[in-house]
């Protein structure tokens, strides 16, 4: 398919005779047709019954890879993985290639295929004939296209047909090509057949913009001798296959810099030097080191861990940037250098948005011809569980209020790819006007594991989503068209504005953390009323759950809380409506604690002291002593207590015990130290079996 932003022409140039020979490329490969006397006999293999059909082709997409039995020598190097693309290639790396397509050989995009009859094919579309068959035997790998039409911007979506297939032989390493039929016109008349090796500048074109002939063959010729030796090291990876764009938590775990360096030449390559770095947004290096690679055989390759590693202390877009330099005689240098996008996150804050664009798009932004056309982006939240509540868009015009559809898919799919559907919004045309966009998600996702894939679809003609052409780049976005996943064809140089928006996870937790005027080893002969501390740890307000206490092994009592909802991190008192009434002397625990369903953490719900409880004392004696000086210091002097063991506890105006200690009273008064308390209101409390002083006091410096 053919974005509209590219201009459209149509001829009607008719097929013209093909030279019988062609070549060598600067490596050394030639070509012959079934025209030429010691050519290629034109001989088509019909694989309809015996190969594999070959599901997934859609409009502008690869499928794979598939893995030959033997690999297949290609240039200076062998293969063994092949992707099929539905514009008539096949590949031996992923990677999608669509109208305008590229002059043969052509530094840059993708690179490393075969065009058998590379042009604007289409499988998708209502009654399309279009069939594409495999088959590997061992020595002989064959890919057939049966009845494949070109694209079409009208209606059904298809017109013509094409039939033609590639032979790949190892046993000699040649590349036949034959064409059955072929009819109809493709826009521009864009059509390139040839070869192209992973260096991008060298390949072999057989032709461009000529339609071929039914009963044609094209066979490609592997040199006997090549004709240039060729040094090539080259960035494999950066963290893992595909080196895509990450989200790092702040201040969450350090990002530990890996990389794969890969020699893909001809000779072996001694000494050279790689280095890892991490760079901010502005340049500035965070994180650098030097290794070296004394030695790299040919077709061999090497994996580097860096020794530091990249904190993420800092929210913003880094990257991570490996290069190879101190290669003498290099043929490509333009693989010397790979970038992985790093963005940190502040997890803390209540709404984080996750996206790989920067704050400016280009202002042209992209939209598909006929309107069925939409974009992607895989997204892996920086920790999980993630609470997903709405996407992000940004959307540069739409001239006629086009409708859009934002949906998220779970990465389930084949090799995590896009699969299970999570959510679909439709947002109408009255609200799909120009501008920046939060569209709320039919109900909350959360995410445990992995990542999702966002997309944005089109349901009408001219509305253009914005994107982002600055570097550092995802590597994340696809393009979806008739409802078929495939890599964006300029994902290297750009990224769309489409994200997706987290919340903190709702957490519900509640719990009790203290008893008021209830303190350790009080002695109590009388009813007692309950009150107690409750703290909310979660991040939603609680208004309705049950507390309950118990003393010792006795009846648990449980009332209802109904108060006034209870905010993120508040603290509230609740009474107890029934009192605690001794029913035996001695010692035990009174604990109070919350019972809250769904309650995330139990180990802070529960808060106990232990006291003594005598029946028939109506209360202790009150002692009859003095407490001075009031306000104090450093040091209070208690006077007037009987000679005995006592226990002391120093409180809070609120109950909470701050120091507590066991005491010994013989003559004289009893010194308190309070260097360790701040400014401000306590209370003393000393107390044993035959009675019990408590008084107020103030901190005063």
């Amino acid at each position: 398919m053919i974005r509209t932003l590219t201009l459209l022409a149509m001829s009607t140039a008719c097929a013209a005779l093909f030279a019988a020979s062609g070549g060598p490329d600067a490596y050394g490969y030639t070509w012959k047709d079934s025209n030429e006397p010691d050519g290629p006999t034109y001989d088509w293999v019909d694989i309809t019954t015996t190969g594999t059909l070959v599901n997934g082709l859609a409009d502008d997409n690869t499928v794979g890879p598939f893995v030959m039995q033997t690999s297949f020598e290609y240039y200076w190097y062998s293969r063994k993985f092949v992707w099929i693309g539905s514009n008539g290639y096949i590949a031996f790396a992923d990677g999608n290639i669509a109208s305008p397509f590229p002059t043969i050989p052509s530094a840059g995009g993708t690179n490393d295929f075969i065009a058998g009859m590379m042009s604007d094919l289409n499988f998708g579309g209502t009654g399309n004939p279009a069939q594409c068959y495999y088959l590997d035997d061992g020595v002989v790998t064959t890919i057939s296209y049966i009845n494949v039409p070109f694209w079409s911007p009208t209606a059904p979506g298809w017109t013509g047909s094409n039939t033609f297939q590639i032979i790949l032989n190892t046993a000699d390493s040649t590349i036949t090509v034959q064409f059955q039929g072929q009819s109809g016109l493709t826009q521009n008349n864009d059509i390139k057949v040839g070869i192209e090796s992973v260096a991008g500048s060298i390949g072999l074109q057989h032709s461009s913009n000529v339609y071929p002939t039914g009963g044609y063959a094209i066979r490609y010729y592997y040199p006997p001798t090549a004709l240039l030796d060729v040094t090539d090291a080259t960035v494999i990876y950066n963290t893992d296959p595909g080196s895509g764009g990450r989200f790092l938590a702040r201040d969450g775990n350090s990002f530990p810099m890996s990389t794969v360096i890969g020699n893909i030449g001809n000779v072996d390559i001694n000494s050279f030097m790689t280095t890892g770095s991490v760079l901010n947004a502005a340049g500035a290096v965070q994180v650098t080191e030097q290794v070296p690679v004394n030695f790299l055989e040919v077709e061999g390759d090497t994996l580097i861990n860096y020794t530091p590693q990249f904190s993420p202390a800092v929210a913003g877009t880094y990257r991570y940037r490996t290069t190879i330099s101190g290669i003498t005689g290099e043929l490509v240098t333009t693989n010397n250098q790979l970038i992985q996008e790093l963005v940190v996150v502040d997890t803390t804050l209540a709404l984080q948005d996750l996206r790989y664009h920067g704050a400016t798009d280009d202002g042209i932004g992209l939209s598909w011809n006929g309107g069925n056309g939409g974009v992607g982006v895989y997204i892996v939240p920086p920790y999980h569980p993630a609470y997903a509540t709405a996407t992000t868009i940004r959307i540069v015009s739409n001239l006629n209020l086009a409708s859009f559809n934002m949906k998220v898919y779970a990465d389930d799919g084949p090799d995590n790819g896009p699969g299970t559907l999570l959510d679909s919004v439709i947002v109408e045309g009255a609200q799909a006007g120009p501008g920046d966009k939060v569209i709320p998600l039919s109900a909350p996702l959360t995410i445990t594991s992995g990542g999702v894939y966002v997309q944005w679809y089109m349901l009408g003609t001219d509305v253009v989503i914005a994107q982002d052409i600055t570097a550092p780049f995802s590597l994340r976005t696809f393009e979806v068209l008739d409802g078929t996943w495939a890599e964006y064809r300029d994902r290297e140089n750009i990224d769309f504005f489409l994200g997706l928006r987290l919340e903190q996870l709702p957490t519900y937790d509640i719990g009790c953390t203290g008893f008021f005027d209830i303190n350790e080893l009080d002695e109590f002969g009388s009813p007692l009323t309950v009150r107690a501390f409750v703290k909310n740890f979660g991040n939603q307000s609680i208004s309705s759950f049950p507390l309950n206490y118990r003393f010792g092994t006795g009846p648990v009592v449980t009332q209802n809380y109904t108060g006034a909802a209870i905010a993120p991190g508040a603290e509230t008192l609740v009474t107890f409506s029934q009192p605690l009434v001794p029913a035996a002397d001695g010692p035990d625990a009174l604990c109070a604690w919350t019972s809250l369903a769904d309650d995330l953490t139990a180990n802070n719900d529960t808060v106990c002291v232990n006291i003594v409880t005598w029946t028939g004392i109506a209360d202790l004696a009150a002692l009859n002593a003095t407490l001075a000086p009031n306000p104090a210091t450093d040091a209070l002097w208690i006077n007037g207590l009987p000679e005995g063991r006592y226990a002391m506890e120093v409180m809070s105006m609120q109950g909470k015990v701050l120091q507590q200690l066991a005491v010994l009273a013989i003559t004289g008064p009893l010194r308190l130290s309070i260097n360790d308390l701040s400014e401000g209101p306590y209370v003393v409390h000393v107390h044993n079996a035959q009675g019990s002083f408590r008084a107020p006091f103030v901190v005063q410096r």
